[in-house]
């Protein structure tokens, strides 16, 4: 019931320089406060943008519309018209409620099931429709995208994440750290009932879900490495109550890291992740330590097969397009020179050596 059009003839609208800077935000994000805690929550809203785009009828159409007032979007003041349903959230709304019915699926069944595969993949793709959902929404050529209303999902999500601060923070939480759509917390005493309480308040102030992702025994925000003094935003590792381990930023986390690296890092973590709490995360820390000075002795001694130290790089450009002389650069130039013709995309396959 909805024409799409041949081309797309709709475009920015004109904005003065202040009303750019107003509106050209992306997700709200604080930089966290360095250093080692225990008992940290982490709060996270679940599908934050869609959830956004079907609660606030966020769509092209209903973006600036004027065949009513609208419902002025924070710190913008674009009207959104709210008496009929945009074509955006009319089409994210199954697909939200299906990933909440295999979320709660998946939820139910044992570890073993086979059946829970299947349900997660489901699950997973559900997930990353949703996600290039909200990014082609404010894609230049989308037929049904405009800027404006990815502007207005941005606002939208900068004003639910401060509510929900500024609730967490009347119940005598201290907030670490947020990042677009998640929280952390940390309260000294406080327990699973309060969490559950504070939620469910949250849910009833914002009108959108939100969730426990766990507590973290003890959680490391990490520094910069140019400026020590200065927190990075989305750099951080941390062991939930049941020991599970969560790293973001780290290199364990990064495509590029060699197998070696990898996998002295991680087994690095499972030993800091057995600690219960900070206390014993300090006196775990020379054994893990030791175990890195066994592995970087190997590394030095040449016992270390080749194949687990090859790093892995995707090109972004031609190879002659590149201005910094980095290592995939070099390598991307190597083979060129060899005869082999490269294209953006392509994985480089490289080994750090020692040498002049």
């Amino acid at each position: 019931g909805v024409l799409v059009p041949w081309q797309k003839r709709h475009p920015e609208s004109l904005k003065s320089g202040l009303d750019l800077l107003a509106a050209d935000k992306g997700g709200l994000v604080y930089t966290p406060i360095a250093g080692l805690y225990e008992g940290v929550a982490e709060l996270d809203f679940t599908a934050m943008y869609p959830s956004i785009m079907v609660h606030f009828n966020i769509s092209p159409e209903t973006v600036g519309a004027q065949c009513c007032e609208g419902e002025p979007v924070p710190e913008l003041g674009t009207p959104v018209c709210r008496h009929r349903q945009g074509l955006v959230p009319e089409t994210l709304a199954p697909l939200l409620e299906k990933r909440s019915q295999y979320k709660a699926l998946i939820r139910k069944l044992p570890p073993d099931d086979p059946r829970r595969e299947t349900y997660e993949r489901r699950y997973s793709a559900h997930k990353w429709l949703l996600v290039t959902c909200f990014g082609y929404l404010g894609y230049k050529n989308a037929r049904f995208g405009r800027i404006e209303a990815h502007e207005a999902v941005n606002a939208y999500g900068r004003e639910v994440l401060l509510q929900a601060k500024e609730l967490v923070e009347d119940h005598g939480f201290r907030v670490l750290h947020l990042y677009v759509d998640g929280l952390w917390i940390h309260k000294p005493g406080t327990n699973r009932q309060e969490l559950e309480g504070l939620l469910q308040q949250i849910r009833d102030r914002t009108q959108l879900q939100i969730g426990l992702e766990g507590v973290y025994r003890w959680l490391a925000f990490l520094p910069s490495r140019t400026e020590p003094r200065v927190a990075v935003a989305n750099r951080y590792f941390g062991a939930f109550d049941d020991g599970t381990l969560k790293l973001r930023g780290i290199e364990a986390r990064r495509h590029d890291t060699c197998p070696y690296v990898k996998e002295t890092q991680l087994r690095m973590l499972a030993l800091l992740a057995q600690a219960q709490d900070v206390a014993e995360f300090r006196q775990t820390v020379p054994q893990a330590v030791a175990y890195v000075g066994e592995r970087l002795s190997r590394l030095r001694s040449g016992q270390v097969p080749a194949e687990e130290l090859v790093m892995t790089h995707r090109l972004s450009r031609q190879p002659q397009e590149y201005r910094v002389r980095t290592a995939a650069a070099r390598t991307a130039a190597e083979l060129q020179r060899a005869g082999v013709e490269l294209q953006p995309g392509e994985m480089l396959h490289f080994v750090y050596v020692s040498g002049p």
